[in-house]
């Protein structure tokens, strides 16, 4: 017995009973194609092994899929686990080129570039169109109408890289998320104002305090400064000089604000500014040090104090020249010694604010003549052990092979990369790369906020 039905489009069809046996072997597929439904991801998983192996704008696009990846991402349970992950691939590099001040110091900008340089694997010869590329990460407009000027220092740490500007400024930007804030003003150095050129730098680092475990800014600034040439007319004398040191913390409860330190022990360069696990390291200015001693001033994260640690045997006395470097978590110096530098390596040791540097001699890189422009800029980059990669003069770059104790030019950022904008124009054109600085930062494409704690 069999009853009829009308279909979707006003069709009758028969209906099988119940009971008809043209229903079983349907019955069966249908069944067989119903199994158990699929495993679910432990969240444990998803937010450990999943989401951080992902590109990073696919991971915050996925913020909006409900609150619990919201709140993983946001929280930092990703972000630490990306950052696990990021630091055993390959090392990477971003170039931010800024018109040099030199060439017109009045003129201000309403944004900033970030570019990664992309080298070809083993490095091709300088000249290359195929050795190195420049491919744009972010350009990013200054919050409201604010300007900033042409001179600026780069600071990085885990994926955030802090701009300190010659007027003082400080702003931190996570490239690869696309976040920049804009810091609130802190103290004013009287010694900028007495100094036209250059730009007081600010570093980053994060603060390991249980505590606290915070991303956090640092910069000094002095209360005082009053100097005079000597009585032969040559060499500056200090006569009078009061140093401060603030840090502040980034995404701090009640808006925030710089948090005033203990003073540092010595006057501080216009030198780049590095972090390694537990403490800030800055050069301290050497023609202002008595009996001609040269030094470090090591500012501890934990118990927020500065001592005063020993650079590299031998090591001679600069102040612009000087400069730090840290890749890998290890301090590297670079001491010059007529055309050559000395780059030297320390692992911290000790415990606590007892942690000392121990240095150990890594390369010297002889650049015979003449390679030198602006003198004090050679900063490495990248270092594997078998090749170490060096910014030269805000211009090129060098390959150091450990294999054959030979240097090699690598590309001229000026010359040779293409940095192109949003909009497809040019950041300079052919010739006018010699009017720009280009600084180079180690690099970690991270998910790490610009807005709290992680």
């Amino acid at each position: 017995m069999s009853t009829t039905n009308t279909s979707y489009y006003g069709e009758t069809s028969p209906r099988p009973s119940m009971t008809s046996p043209e229903r079983r072997p349907e019955e069966k597929r249908r069944r067989k194609g119903v199994g158990a439904p699929p495993a679910a991801i432990l969240d444990d998983v998803l937010f450990a092994e999943v989401l951080p192996r992902l590109p990073i704008k696919s991971i915050v696009r996925f913020r909006s899929v409900c609150r619990a990846w919201r709140d993983a991402v946001d929280g930092g349970a990703v972000a630490r686990r990306r950052l696990e992950l990021s630091r055993s691939s390959p090392p990477a590099m971003l170039v931010i080129p800024r018109e040099d001040w030199d060439n017109n110091l009045a003129e201000r900008s309403a944004e900033l570039n970030f570019y990664r340089l992309l080298l070809a694997d083993g490095g091709a010869p300088a000249g290359d169109a195929a050795a190195a590329a420049a491919e744009l990460v972010l350009e990013k407009a200054l919050p409201g109408a604010a300007t900033v000027t042409h001179e600026v220092v780069p600071t990085h740490c885990d994926g955030l890289v802090a701009v300190a500007t010659r007027d003082g400024e400080v702003f931190v930007c996570n490239p690869a998320t696309r976040e920049l804030v804009a810091l609130p003003p802190g103290t004013p150095s009287v010694r900028d104002d007495a100094y036209a050129w250059g730009a007081r730098p600010a570093a980053i680092a994060y603060d390991y305090d249980a505590s606290r475990r915070s991303y956090v800014v640092a910069r000094y600034f002095y209360r005082e400064f009053h100097e005079a040439k000597d009585a032969d007319g040559g060499n500056f004398v200090l006569l009078k000089c009061d140093i401060g040191h603030e840090v502040f913390t980034l995404g701090a409860g009640g808006g925030g604000g710089w948090e005033v330190t203990g003073d540092p022990p010595h006057p501080i360069a216009f030198a780049r500014p590095v972090c390694t696990r537990d403490a800030i390291y800055w050069c301290a200015d050497a023609d202002y040090q008595q009996d001609d001693e040269n030094a470090l001033v090591r500012f501890d994260l934990r118990d927020r104090a500065f001592d005063v640690v020993p650079p590299p045997p031998g090591a001679d006395m600069y102040s612009d020249e000087q400069h730090v470097a840290e890749l890998e978590g290890k301090l590297y110096y670079v001491d010059y010694v007529d055309t050559a530098v000395d780059v030297w390596v320390a692992e911290e040791v000790g415990v606590g604010r007892q942690r000392r540097p121990e240095w150990t001699l890594r390369c010297r890189l002889d650049f015979g003549g003449g390679v030198f422009g602006s003198g004090e800029a050679i900063l490495p980059v990248a270092d594997d052990g078998e090749e170490m990669l060096v910014a030269v003069d805000y211009r090129k770059l060098y390959r150091y092979s450990e294999r054959t104790k030979s240097l090699s030019l690598v590309v001229d950022m000026a010359k040779e990369l293409v940095y192109q904008r949003e909009d497809g124009s040019l950041l300079y054109g052919d010739g006018d790369g010699k009017f720009f600085k280009h600084h180079v930062v180690p690099y970690v494409e991270s998910l790490v906020s610009t807005r709290g704690r992680q």
